[in-house]
């Protein structure tokens, strides 16, 4: 059986027909614009894109406790078209055409059912930040310029995919990027072949770190590789775009880093190339701390219910990466499946869920922290 609100299927059906790819975002954020405006609550755009807004605790006698942070992305991957998505026995598929963007329109549709049954049901709820961020995908650009303190908050959920809904991300790998640019000599194939340097041979002889390495710790992969101009010449310009994600050191990072340039380096000078890598460092590995009070307050949600906290290490960025470390977020899955292809799908009854699971933490997060301090 299926058990998930109207409401919150037509959202997400909502959103999903809306365009939206990393660094064009304004049509989602429009239409949050609208939603939070008839909620009643302030709001404005930051400096990055970010939609914030604000809602004021609501308790007993005043007793409002510490400000929380909800977060979701408003951009995806491309082609992020808006579309007519499917619904079939409670779950939300793509048209196939492309990319569901369930990643992360499943993120803002929690939140915003979450800011409607506080204020429809009055329920009582600490001081409320809402984080509509902008360019997750594309490194994390919004949530990296948001000024928590700004904000006065320390703890917060992100809503985006990782694994089943409710899962949190026990750590969270860094990330970097690496571009090569290997610079060859180009002659003609069939001519006299002397002095020229094939810059496509240059990458393939290459031994660099790659792949599954250190027992699963590090993955190190080649996404991009463009070169070459015609068939019948040498290729003189290979470029290479590349990434590194790691639960390691900063130290057995720097030494990927170092192999990587070097096997680049090396194949080029032995065959009268040159090759220039550079590597922009992302964001920071993380660990989530089993001593977090917000993680303590879910745990005991899930409990009332029968439910088992379950945590789950992950490759994937979000913006908790972002955030921290002014900023303790957990990261919390929405549970998409198949993200960024054009099989994407979500099951809606675990993100009804997930809004009653928020509801009730809000609840006792505002009775905590009144009553510590």
């Amino acid at each position: 059986m299926f058990v998930y609100a109207d409401r919150l299927a037509q959202t997400l059906i909502d959103i999903v027909r809306i365009p939206s790819t990393s660094g064009h975002e304004e049509y989602v954020r429009a239409y949050l614009e609208k939603q939070l405006t008839a909620l009643g609550l302030p709001m404005q755009v930051d400096g990055q894109g970010n939609l914030i807004a604000t809602m004021e605790g609501q308790g007993d006698e005043g007793n409002k406790g510490e400000p929380l942070l909800l977060c979701a992305h408003m951009d995806r991957v491309a082609p992020g078209l808006g579309h007519e998505p499917v619904l079939t026995d409670g779950v939300l598929y793509s048209d196939g055409n492309t990319n569901l963007g369930a990643d992360d329109a499943a993120g803002i549709t929690i939140i915003l059912e979450v800011l409607r049954r506080i204020i429809e049901q009055q329920l009582p709820h600490p001081p409320l930040v809402i984080l509509f961020t902008v360019q997750e995908e594309s490194g994390r650009c919004g949530a990296n310029g948001f000024d928590g303190e700004k904000w006065q908050v320390k703890s917060g959920f992100v809503f985006d995919n990782a694994f089943e809904a409710g899962v949190v991300i026990s750590k969270g790998a860094s990330y970097e990027s690496f571009d090569v640019t290997i610079t060859g000599k180009s002659g003609h194939p069939g001519k006299d072949l002397t002095g020229t340097a094939s810059a496509i041979e240059i990458f393939r002889k290459a031994e660099i770190p790659i792949g599954i390495l250190a027992n699963d710790q590090t993955r190190i992969n080649i996404g991009r590789v463009r070169g070459g101009e015609a068939r019948n010449a040498i290729p003189e310009h290979v470029i290479v775009e590349g990434e590194i994600r790691s639960y390691e050191s900063s130290q057995d990072r720097q030494r990927y880093r170092v192999a990587i340039q070097q096997g680049f380096e090396e194949a080029a000078r032995k065959s009268g190339g040159r090759a220039e890598v550079s590597f922009n460092i992302s964001s920071d590995s993380y660990v989530t701390q089993l001593d977090e009070p917000l993680l303590a307050v879910y745990q005991s949600v899930l409990s009332q219910r029968g439910a088992t906290l379950q945590m789950q290490p992950t490759y994937i960025g979000s913006d908790t990466t972002g955030l921290l470390p002014t900023i303790h977020a957990l990261m919390v899955s929405t549970g998409v499946v198949d993200e960024h292809t054009v099989r994407e799908h979500v099951a809606l009854a675990p993100l009804e869920q997930l809004v009653i699971d928020t509801l009730h933490v809000l609840h006792q997060w505002r009775i905590q922290t009144t009553r510590d301090h």
